[in-house]
């Protein structure tokens, strides 16, 4: 069975917003922001895919640290 939420307070300026890009796009502003929502929890978060990249390449060699342009200046030096 499907659930309802309900946002308070949104401001005018993002409720109009929204009601123009659903507008655009053919949908209600419930059809259109249930998209959204969708799009969103579709994809891990970043706090996730971090902790999985930091995992999967643990014990790994990491590169120094430093600018760009000092690596660049070390590496012109070798």
């Amino acid at each position: 069975m499907a659930e309802n939420l309900q946002i308070r307070n949104v401001p005018e300026e993002l409720h109009a917003t929204i009601a123009a890009r659903a507008r655009s796009q053919g949908l209600t502003i419930s059809q259109y922001l249930l998209r959204r929502i969708a799009q969103i929890e579709g994809k891990p978060e970043i706090g996730d895919v971090l902790d999985a990249h930091w995992e999967k390449t643990k014990g790994q060699k990491r590169a120094r640290r430093g600018t760009a342009a000092s690596l660049l200046e070390e590496d012109r030096d070798r």
